[in-house]
């Protein structure tokens, strides 16, 4: 049985910010809950957004459109630049998530929704995130939630 197409857009996304050539090189961690320490910064976590999926009713040739968010953090290690820093993290998840030619589900279906900088911990430990909210839309027909068309 395949994975639903969700489990494969989040799959997508952090194989091919692994590929890429970013600050985080491989450390792409994909629904990480555990807080990374600072050997494992500058990292990029991959999640599905609190904003989920919303689905829109089935259209006359049998579709359902979808719309996937995704939470793209690029986290970096609290310094004096570390905002300068995340957004370049950021900026160079843009150019692959962004790219015409991005795949994931399909050519021309990912958006930037919104980005933010946060600051994670407290004075003896803190990260700052620059988080990208992501948007995959797909189609599927209902009962099959892991093909997309």
């Amino acid at each position: 049985m395949a994975n639903h197409v969700q489990q494969q857009i989040l799959e997508a996304v952090a194989a091919a910010l692994k590929a890429a050539a970013t600050p985080a090189g491989n450390r792409v961690f994909l629904d990480l809950l555990d807080p990374l320490e600072d050997d494992q910064l500058p990292a990029i976590v991959v999640l599905e957004a609190p904003q989920g999926e919303q689905i829109e009713p089935q259209t006359v040739n049998g579709l359902e459109q979808r719309q996937f968010a995704v939470s793209v953090q690029c986290m970096v290690v609290h310094s004096t630049d570390y905002a300068r820093q995340a957004r370049a993290l950021g900026a160079a998840v843009e150019r692959v998530l962004g790219a015409p030619r991005l795949s994931i589900p399909k050519p021309g279906r990912s958006r930037l929704r919104a980005s933010r900088i946060t600051l994670i911990g407290d004075a003896d430990r803190a990260v700052a995130s620059r988080e990208q909210t992501w948007q995959f839309t797909y189609y599927t027909r209902r009962g099959e939630p892991d093909v997309a068309h």
